[in-house]
C-alpha cells in the first residue's frame, strides 16, 4: 500500500523531470536513445499521473483522454472559456508549449 502511495505521489515529480527530453523525442522526432527511454518512463508517470493526482485538479478525464494534454486540449478550448479550470488549463498548457521543441505540443493554445 505504501509503495503504492509513493508511486502516485512521485509520478508528477517524475513527469516534471523528464517533460523536456521526452518532447524532444515525441514532438521533435529525436532518436536519440536517452530521449527514447525518457518517452517509456514519462508515458508511464503521465498515464498514473493522469487517472490520480491530475482528477484532483481538472476533473476525471473523458472518454479516449488518457494523458495530461488529452485533457488540457480539452479544458484550454475556447469553447470552455466560461469553466473554473479553464485560465489554469491555458497557463498550464502554454508551460508545456513553451518546452516543446516546436512549441506545439498543445495546438489548442497556439
Amino acid at each position: 500500500m505504501i509503495y503504492a502511495l509513493a508511486i502516485i505521489l512521485a509520478a508528477p515529480l517524475v513527469l516534471v523531470l523528464l517533460l523536456r527530453p521526452a518532447l524532444m523525442a515525441a514532438d521533435a522526432g529525436s532518436r536519440h536513445p536517452w530521449h527514447m527511454a525518457c518517452v517509456l518512463v514519462a508515458l508511464v508517470a503521465d498515464l498514473i499521473t493522469a487517472h490520480t493526482t491530475w482528477p484532483l485538479v481538472a476533473g476525471w478525464p473523458k472518454k479516449r483522454e488518457w494523458t495530461i494534454s488529452d485533457t488540457l486540449e480539452r479544458l484550454a478550448a475556447p469553447a470552455n472559456a466560461l469553466s473554473r479550470r479553464y485560465k489554469y488549463a491555458v497557463v498550464l498548457a502554454h508551460w508545456i508549449n513553451q518546452r516543446s521543441p516546436t512549441g506545439a505540443h498543445i495546438k489548442v493554445v497556439l
